[in-house]
């Protein structure tokens, strides 16, 4: 499907290994961008739209490495109770709490007495050397727990309960929890879109 590994154009480790691992479940080989360039800057993100964001860090890296499939995403939670908070502004709302346990202990004490439904969406760009430009969506429904459980995650795995089932997403083994990430749901819409050669020209 592609002839060289997919470049993944985040600085965030965790994020980059998970698209990885959704890549790798779909046997299509993946890499940071930090193995084939040198640590970059990316342009700041907008607080509008998840698509632009994930553009223009696509658009970004393209330009830096022409002929290599390069792949952005953006990603924020959308939570039932507050429904004006979070959705693209999620990591800059966050950004006061500096580790992944600050943040869900955060969110489990503000849904406390409320909905627990959380959804998050992913929204994925791929730019290839031909200049095509593919974009997919993956959303993942869930629930928060009242306490962090488990260790096989990042982020707020430990806290994530997909919508039907009683673990969250850090109690399962990886094999078990790739299905229900919105990220491996945003690959496997690519690659359907890769397949049907539907994109635009960049």
């Amino acid at each position: 499907m592609f002839k060289r590994p997919v470049v993944i154009a985040s600085n965030n480790l965790d994020k980059t290994g998970e698209l990885v691992l959704s890549l790798k479940a779909s046997r299509i080989p993946a890499e940071s961008y930090r193995a084939v360039h040198k640590r970059v800057q990316f342009p700041k993100e907008g607080t509008h739209s998840y698509f632009e964001n994930a553009r223009q860090k696509a658009l970004f890296m393209a330009h830096l490495l022409p002929d290599d499939y390069v792949l952005a995403d953006d990603t924020g939670m959308m939570v039932a109770a507050y429904p004006d908070k979070f959705g693209v502004q999620t990591a800059c709302q966050l950004k006061t709490y500096p580790t992944d346990e600050a943040k869900n202990l955060y969110l489990i004490k503000l849904v406390a007495g409320k909905s627990r439904l959380v959804t998050f969406r992913t929204e994925l760009v791929l730019c290839t050397p031909n200049h095509h430009l593919y974009h997919s969506v993956g959303i993942f429904k869930g629930t928060f727990s009242t306490e962090e459980r488990g260790q096989n995650g990042f982020g707020f795995d430990k806290i994530l309960v997909p919508l039907g089932d009683t673990q969250t997403l850090a109690e399962k083994t990886t094999a078990q929890k790739l299905p229900f990430l919105h990220r491996t749901k945003a690959v496997h819409h690519l690659l359907e879109k890769v397949v049907k050669n539907d994109y635009e020209y960049f």
